[in-house]
């Protein structure tokens, strides 16, 4: 039956042009997604579908209008479909709204997760998810959802016409689309995890090869490419390390490296000739700390800095208890990302 009105609902949404909230249910807990089907939409043509996954207390509204600038934008330039799910979220003892993906998919121990970070005294402690232990440092729920992720995939290609899947996280959604390739690495053709290495300890590697793209910034202080201990005292992998473990597992025997300037300075290294022909690739920003590409750039100062976005839902989730979204503007960065994802497929 729960699969019946998901797809009655998806049925009415084909041709819309305009963002739909879709409701599902898994495993006994009620889901909900946005999807965005561009008026071009052509069910007898193969169209690729981007998912955008929000961070920590973010929203899939607000990685659509204030993280990403107006994705639906880009859905309609380039023609895919947009799919924002929502994470699973409670509200805390404040009435704070807090949302996050599940990052973890080995078996692990309470006592492992309890290791990830500085003692109590040293460290933000987070609220945690109700009927959820993940040990002293665990801030993540223990719902499954790249469980839920594959089956709204596979849903997805049988109600349109799909050519390829692809993959943008931003912070922990960044972790959790590394968690997802390395499950199910031929449900997707790349992914990018933007300012989201794993937690120390927790990185992975798919056993199958898939285009994966790391992105990071050199003065990120929330989740540190060049350093394992955060701000908020928990410890993460560094780039470098999580890279040369995708190269190596995948034999890529060339690489290439650039520096691109717009406002601010991103070191590229792509590795190609590798298993299957796939190509791995990472991108440092020089300049920014924990944000979106020059999200946080200031054109009279000429400096980056961070800002809270994306905290924040648009009047299609207002049922959701959290600011409104109102910074809306454009963001250069989004472009630079999906056409960076989109290459991957192209590269020599």
């Amino acid at each position: 039956m729960k699969y019946l009105i998901y797809l009655i609902f998806i049925s009415n949404i084909l041709f819309s042009g305009e963002m739909q909230k879709i409701y599902l249910l898994e495993d006994d807990t009620s889901r909900h997604y946005l999807i965005y089907v561009p008026d071009t939409y052509d069910k007898a043509i193969k169209t690729n579908i981007v998912f955008g996954f929000h961070g920590y207390g973010g929203t899939a509204s607000g990685f659509e209008s204030e993280v990403s600038g107006g994705f639906n934008k880009l859905a309609d330039k380039y023609n895919f479909i947009a799919v924002y799910p929502e994470s699973t979220y409670f509200y805390d003892k404040e009435n704070t709204l807090v949302t996050t993906f599940n990052d973890i998919i080995r078996q692990t121990s309470n006592d492992e997760i309890s290791n990830n970070c500085l003692a109590d005294n040293k460290r933000i402690i987070y609220p945690k998810f109700p009927n959820c232990d993940r040990g002293r440092c665990g801030w993540a729920p223990c719902v499954d959802d790249t469980k839920f992720i594959k089956k709204l995939i596979d849903n997805l290609k049988i109600e349109f016409n799909v050519k390829d899947v692809y993959l943008i996280g931003n912070s922990t959604g960044g972790m959790f689309v590394n968690s997802y390739v390395c499950k199910y690495p031929k449900s997707v053709k790349a992914a990018i995890s933007i300012n989201g290495l794993p937690r120390y300890g927790f990185s992975c590697v798919p056993d199958e090869p898939v285009n994966f793209i790391s992105y990071a910034s050199l003065k990120d202080k929330t989740i540190p490419p060049i350093g394992k201990i955060s701000y908020d005292g928990l410890f993460y992998e560094t780039q470098s390390e999580f890279i040369e473990n995708w190269k190596n597992a995948f034999n890529c025997k060339n690489q290439k490296k650039s520096l691109f300037k717009h406002y601010e300075e991103f070191e590229e290294k792509t590795f190609f000739e590798c298993d299957e022909n796939i190509k791995i690739m990472s991108i440092l920003n020089l300049n920014s700390d924990h944000m979106w590409p020059e999200a946080g750039y200031d054109q009279e100062s000429k400096t980056s800095s961070y800002t809270n976005f994306g905290t924040c839902v648009s009047d299609i989730q207002n049922d959701l208890n959290t600011a409104k979204c109102y910074r809306t503007n454009d963001r250069w960065g989004s472009e630079y990302i999906l056409r960076k994802l989109f290459s991957l497929n192209d590269l020599n």
